[in-house]
């Protein structure tokens, strides 16, 4: 089988001849390639991404840029973005008010840290609500062909839709704590903004679902230190589990990028018909070990991830690092639902050496 081929074979619940092996390279690439990191992503085919996929023998599945383009059906609505002395701003005029958000570049982590969140109070929420409202949602399948085509056997790109309601606010435009205290002293508002993101989001999914992928996934960051199951309840568990329905009848699959604590998060996502944890990041950078994780999720669903940052970088040895793959690969002979990835995108710490050590690795302890 190829690499391609053994990852469709999972998806479809079938035993590959061995665990795949996918990667989010992106962020590793633009920092030791010395790329410029343009927030707005990809509008095309990267050549030098597609080669380091290959050049390593991991197929690439996400972070290719959008495969749709969002803009608004009222001229009343203005985007605009600007990036200045490493900050970069966005801004969106509505006719109900304005939010502004504000994000500095650290070299360090090569990422841009919030500085400022687009929403700052709950009075905001009215602003979310009127733009969710007037957003049209426009496929770029030629986009999505084009990489597909590129990477050929080392490609399986998943399309990914906006963050959930819970997560627009919680992992990205608000905040923890003002999202929990909303939770709290304003729940009529959590919810209509919630419910207004989360429709807004099936809309775009009606628009793409008859597209050439066969993937889906939501990027909601999740973590069950934070997103508790009383906020899961509340806020994701039926928007999960209608996203998995309307996917399921077309024959396509759900995956939900956790890249956090797993703990009961696992349990809740099958219990919505998610078909993959993606980021899946065992101990020692959160709590369960590979085999709880599995417990946890049950069989049937796909468990995608393995390796800590924490492990994959500079902090950890080679044997620490050959240790936690291999005892991720272990958990095969419970369930042949199991991809080889790191536990979100490879840290831009991780050694060339170590990257390239993993096709060999899983063909040596990931066979069946």
């Amino acid at each position: 089988m190829n690499p391609r081929e053994r990852v469709e074979a999972v998806y479809a619940g079938e035993t590959p001849d061995q665990v795949p092996l996918i990667l989010d390279l992106s962020h590793w690439f633009k920092k030791n390639f010395h790329k410029k990191f343009d927030l707005t992503g990809y509008q095309g085919v990267d050549e030098g991404l597609v080669s380091l996929h290959k050049e390593v023998g991991a197929v690439c599945y996400c972070e290719m840029g959008g495969f749709y383009s969002l803009t608004p059906d009222s001229k009343d609505i203005v985007f605009s973005t600007d990036t200045k002395d490493g900050i970069f701003s966005t801004k969106i005029s509505t006719p109900l008010g304005t939010l502004f958000e504000e994000r500095s570049f650290s070299n360090n982590s090569y990422s841009y840290n919030i500085k400022k969140h687009l929403l700052e109070s709950v009075d905001d929420f009215k602003i979310v609500e009127y733009l969710m409202d007037h957003l049209t949602c426009t496929p770029k399948w030629d986009v999505y062909n084009n990489w597909s085509d590129a990477l050929g056997e080392y490609g399986y790109p998943y399309t990914q839709l906006p963050y959930s309601g819970l997560g627009y606010l919680i992992s990205r435009n608000f905040g923890v704590e003002p999202t929990v205290y909303a939770d709290i002293d304003y729940p009529d508002e959590m919810k209509l903004l919630t419910e207004s993101v989360n429709n807004r989001n099936l809309k775009i999914l009606d628009s793409i679902i008859d597209g050439p992928f066969s993937t889906l996934l939501i990027s909601d960051n999740y973590d069950s230190n934070i997103q508790t199951k009383q906020l899961f309840d509340k806020y994701s568990r039926d928007y999960y589990t209608e996203v998995a329905r309307r996917l399921h009848e077309k024959g396509k699959t759900f995956a939900v990028h956790v890249d956090g604590e797993m703990r009961g998060a696992v349990t809740w996502m099958a219990e919505c018909g998610v078909d993959c944890i993606d980021a899946a990041t065992p101990a020692p950078m959160f709590s369960l070990t590979p085999e709880e994780v599995r417990r946890q999720a049950g069989n049937d669903i796909i468990l995608s991830g393995g390796i800590p940052a924490t492990v994959f970088g500079l902090q950890a040895t080679d044997d620490e690092f050959i240790q936690s793959v291999k005892d991720w690969l272990a958990i095969r002979h419970i369930s042949p639902r199991l991809i080889m990835a790191a536990g979100d995108q490879v840290p831009t710490d991780a050694p060339l050496h170590r990257i390239k050590m993993l096709p060999e690795l899983v063909a040596e302890y990931g066979r069946y």
